[in-house]
């Protein structure tokens, strides 16, 4: 029907641009965020717009959910205004009429949110972590910037550089201090620049024409030693094995794994498509054929329903599986309560029933 072709091009249209709204508006807070760990020298700054790319991969099939249920909601909104919709009930299609081409976007929609929810995001998200995690298992100096006071991850020399040449990567007026208990120790070099040791694999911030201070307490004495090169050997590189949170494994492991809190996040993982059936139910159950019925406050209800769900959702993935209910068991308990509340719904929609015209059961 060319109706039903109509509402699946116009909702699909309406979910890019959707999409592509709530990926700038993320891009841009968590772009803030990287950048800021980058000044700190958190993370490398040339790895900036990669980690934002696998972050944003990472949330994606939750974004995409919540874009078709906006955008279905827009579509209906529209068709609600420009009576449309009061058209097509005088012609004899009903909300009933829309449930083939919603079946036919949850299937299509459902296969990539469950791509990036079983396979991508997990994937995008270990990704990101190990390029975090290897960038602070090295000790040298990329990423920070010049001119502050820094610590050396991982040891105990405080450094501060005053230029840097991008080109060549040679850092410019290098000063180092270091101490213990009873030892002091300064290094001042003209140049440095940053190498590794092809025995150990090791850090090594190699100095250039500078000199050493060093100063003892037991008999107050100090000494100065003039030096061409000098090494200072940074954090190695870490021999423990990565960690892996649940939430960046693969789906295979998960299904091998009978831990209690790896089936929670397996569990999660399908629920995002479960739930983007059950929004679209909900979705399509808040259209009207009147442009009386305030479609201002069924979209605030429509909002208030999402927030309320995926909090639930949220609540009952964080419980404790030594608790007296089993969080999958509360985790699809809330899906079934909202596929019953959306069920009925769209059942009142359909056959014109006021809420507030029901009576107490």
């Amino acid at each position: 029907m060319i109706i039903q072709q109509a509402f699946v091009r116009e909702t699909t249209n309406t979910w890019v641009a959707v999409t592509i709204i709530i990926i700038a508006i993320f891009s841009v807070t968590r772009l803030v965020g990287f950048l800021d760990s980058a000044t700190d020298g958190n993370i490398p700054i040339e790895s900036v717009f990669v980690l934002l790319a696998l972050k944003l991969v990472s949330y994606l099939d939750v974004v995409l959910v919540l874009s078709l249920y906006l955008s279905i909601l827009l579509v209906l909104g529209r068709y609600i205004s420009d009576r449309e919709m009061t058209a097509l009930y005088t012609l004899g299609l009903g909300l009933t009429s829309f449930l083939k081409p919603t079946i036919v976007l949850f299937m299509l929609s459902g296969a990539v949110v469950g791509f990036f929810s079983l396979y991508l995001g997990p994937l995008a998200g270990l990704i990101g972590d190990n390029i975090e995690n290897d960038f602070r298992n090295r000790s040298d100096i990329v990423g920070i910037s010049v001119g502050e006071f820094q610590q050396i991850r991982g040891g105990s020399w405080v450094y501060f550089i005053a230029e840097q040449d991008a080109d060549t990567e040679i850092f410019s007026d290098i000063f180092l201090y270091s101490s213990d208990k009873r030892n002091d120790e300064i290094i001042s070099a003209r140049t440095a620049y940053v190498e590794i040791d092809q025995t150990t694999n090791d850090d090594l911030l190699v100095l250039k024409n500078g000199s050493q201070f060093r100063f003892d307490a037991d008999d107050d004495s100090y000494a100065i030693t003039h030096f061409e090169t000098y090494s200072v050997r940074l954090r190695g590189p870490d021999t423990q094995s990565l960690y892996i949170p649940i939430k960046n494994r693969s789906t295979v492991s998960l299904l091998q794994d009978q831990k209690p809190q790896t089936q929670i996040e397996l569990h999660w993982r399908l629920s995002k498509i479960v739930m983007l059936g059950i929004l679209l139910l909900i979705a399509l159950s808040f259209s009207s054929p009147s442009y009386r019925k305030g479609r201002f406050l069924s979209m605030l209800f429509a909002f208030l329903i999402y927030f309320f769900y995926s909090n639930m959702l949220g609540v009952a993935t964080a419980l404790d599986n030594k608790e007296s209910f089993s969080p999958q068991a509360i985790l699809w308990l809330t899906h079934f309560i909202f596929f019953v509340g959306g069920t009925f719904l769209l059942y009142i929609r359909h056959q014109n029933i006021r809420l507030m015209s029901l009576k107490a059961l």
